[in-house]
């Protein structure tokens, strides 16, 4: 049909592309004819369809977004218009917003970046269709649409990015990173995570950076640097490991978290991290005693809930999905764990040891508890046939002799559990424990502090000067008192600790 515009765009603004087409179908009383994609068969009929289509718009209008979008498809609808329609080139347009530069393939073509252009090229349209239109009802139809298609695009970037680069060539020489492999980014965040004050640093600089770091911050460096490093060189092998470790740095918390890992066309294997502000993490402050302890319970808890309680039921009448899902999740789970044990600073069996005091034999029962670990996870492995290392190994994991296996090893690591978790709560909690008659004094010192903090926050409440007007004094401190608790000493108010 004659005026017929194709209106090429990607799927995110079919909702203002559908009413641009209802616009102008409705301003140029149906003479003007409006195709997009949506409106098409779908299935194989579609490519046919948008190259039918195509050939017989006398216009293309392509609706722009931003450049970090993917055009490819849409550059290939204009250039397709273009080959079949040489002698018309003025017909293509390109919708685009003010303040993003048109698309490089496209730079010659006619820019429509205004609600004014937008309305005047649809009148040139409709003279050159012989279109009878009421100018003040198109510029009606065409607001709130242009509202849309030219409004100003937001972007929030909220993390950091850490590029690493090494040359491709140079990983197989040794099993770790390249020498000549470089840390980049802005030189603001190499200065806070690492002390460096660049934009771009040798890695070998940064293996240094915690040398004059305070102990227990250069101590979960190392962890950070050991997996960092670990990640790099499992996704040059197509493989992902999630970060456990938190780079700790004065008052920086940062998990590096794997965006983009390729081999460049260059000859770089390049990894791109997101550098997010963390929360949580390892908690400082703590002697290693007492760090080794407080991760051996939460990590006991982890333990208990996530395989003791989940696989706890008999592996025998297994379905073969049931099994398969099994030894594929169990060395997962058990391996997340171990991972999150080591970024969250269990240093060693004797800082736990350790942390047990004076208690000589509590701290033995840990050590031979601890060193039974090691035979049980890989008799464990091996009975869903597995390596130590968690690969498979064979086909009869969890099926005939390896069903006692397993029981036999799932049984002892439960019992290990328990009496793991019950010998580490018991020493956490004696370290913490306070005498009745000390929780009761300071219960009541509380209880003195909060009336005595009240009593300050009603002296600042001045009293309002009745010869000021309505509504004066409004500067006033208004603070509420802070809520007394019942009298410490009744049933059911007694301090918990």
């Amino acid at each position: 049909m004659p005026g017929t515009i194709f209106i090429s765009h990607r799927a995110e603004y079919a909702s203002l592309v559908r009413d641009l087409k209802k616009a102008i179908e409705g301003s140029s009383r149906g003479k003007i004819v409006v195709v997009i994609s949506e409106d098409l068969p779908g299935g194989k009929e579609w490519r046919p369809a948008i190259k039918s289509h195509l050939k017989e718009a006398k216009y293309l209008f392509l609706v722009y977004g931003a450049a970090y979008e993917d055009w490819s498809w849409c550059f290939y609808e204009v250039g397709y218009f273009a080959a079949t329609h040489p002698e018309v080139q003025d017909s293509i347009y390109c919708i685009s917003r003010p303040q993003v530069a048109p698309p490089g393939p496209l730079s010659d073509l006619q820019m429509v970046a205004d609600e004014d252009r937008l309305i005047g090229d649809l009148m040139k349209i409709y003279g050159e269709n012989n279109v009878d239109y009421d100018a003040g009802r198109l510029r009606d139809t065409i607001e709130h649409t242009a509202k849309g298609l030219f409004g100003k695009l937001a972007e929030s970037v909220f993390y950091p990015r850490v590029c690493f680069t090494a040359r491709d060539a140079d990983f197989g020489a040794h099993p770790g990173i390249p020498a000549g492999a470089v840390i980049k980014a802005e030189a603001t965040t190499l200065r806070d995570l690492f002390g460096i004050c660049r934009n771009a640093a040798p890695w070998t600089d940064v293996t240094q950076a915690a040398a004059d770091w305070p102990q227990q911050e250069a101590s979960f460096f190392s962890k950070w640097l050991e997996e960092t490093k670990q990640i790099i060189l499992a996704a040059r092998k197509n493989r992902y490991i999630p970060p456990q470790t938190v780079l700790v740095h004065g008052s920086q918390r940062a998990r590096f978290l794997l965006y983009v890992a390729r081999t460049q066309a260059d000859g770089l294997y390049y990894c791109e991290f997101l550098v997010i502000d963390e929360a949580g993490g390892p908690a400082l402050g703590l002697n290693p005693q007492q760090l080794a302890l407080l991760t051996s319970v939460r990590m006991g808890f982890r333990f208990r809930s996530e395989f003791i309680k989940k696989f706890g039921i008999p592996p025998i009448g297994l379905s073969e999905e049931q099994r398969r899902t099994w030894i594929r999740d169990i060395p997962r789970i058990i391996d997340g764990i171990m991972r999150e044990s080591n970024a969250r600073g269990n240093l060693t069996l004797d800082d736990l040891q350790s942390a047990f005091g004076d208690h000589e034999a509590e701290a033995d029962r840990i050590g031979a508890i601890v060193g039974y670990w090691e035979g049980l996870r890989e008799n464990l492995y091996g009975a869903l046939g597995l390596s130590s290392e968690g690969e498979v190994v064979s086909d009869q994991g969890l099926i005939g002799p390896n069903l006692d296996k397993y029981r036999l090893a799932f049984d002892a690591l439960r019992l290990i559990n328990t009496e793991f978790l019950s010998r580490c709560c018991a020493r956490v909690s004696g370290l913490m424990t306070r005498p009745e008659d000390e929780l009761r004094r300071n219960a009541e010192l509380i209880d003195e502090k909060v009336k005595a903090l009240n009593q300050l926050v009603a002296g600042c409440a001045a009293p309002p000067d009745p010869r000021a007007a309505p509504g004066a004094g409004s500067d006033k401190i208004d603070m509420a008192p802070l809520p007394l608790p019942a009298d410490p000493g009744s049933p059911g108010n007694r301090p918990h600790v």
